[in-house]
């Protein structure tokens, strides 16, 4: 496993790719734009190719092993005493872990809206919270109730990566798409 820490995606290259690649279902009906279709407006072929060598891509990874690495791009952390979060970057997919155990993915078969927004907030009070958060956030289960508050705190927290209007849109592509419906 090829260990990161949290220094080694504090770039812009990192966020591009990570927001373009981590939301399939944010999407905004009144613009008619997608989180994806937003970032690929912004990625550069140096953010494509940092990307690229970050997860080990490789031409015909999606066909030998659907985009999984046997050592992926690791970032671990301590969350509490009980409790270590693990975020595997393939090239095909995300995967979360908490103390082993697999809590969501972003790829083809995701699996999101795995934790409240309310703990995603909590835990990024902790050292290098704004980039906890974001990591964290696709895997977010906001509330009717906090979807205003959370688009909001989601442009501030992107706004140390991306200029304020793409924040804005990307904000409320994502909080349409991890809103839970039917309450």
């Amino acid at each position: 496993m090829k260990i990161i820490r949290m220094e080694d995606i504090d770039n812009l290259h990192f966020w591009v790719n990570y927001f373009g690649c981590s939301y399939p279902n944010a999407y905004d009906e009144e613009e008619d734009v997608s989180v994806s279709e937003l970032m690929q407006e912004n990625c550069t072929e140096e953010s494509r190719k940092w990307w690229d060598t970050f997860t080990g891509y490789y031409d015909g990874i999606l066909d030998e092993n659907d985009g999984y690495l046997d050592e992926p791009a690791t970032l671990e952390m301590s969350l509490s005493q009980e409790r270590t979060l693990k975020i595997q970057f393939h090239p095909g997919d995300t995967l979360y872990y908490i103390n082993e155990e697999k809590i969501g993915s972003t790829g083809p078969h995701w699996e999101l809206q795995t934790i409240p927004y309310e703990e995603i907030r909590q835990i990024s009070g902790q050292k290098q919270g704004c980039q906890l958060y974001l990591l964290l956030l696709p895997l977010a289960m906001i509330k009717q109730e906090e979807a205003a508050f959370a688009r909001k705190e989601i442009a501030e927290q992107m706004g140390k990566y991306f200029p304020e209007s793409l924040c804005e849109s990307i904000s409320k592509c994502i909080v349409t798409g991890l809103t839970e419906s039917g309450s």
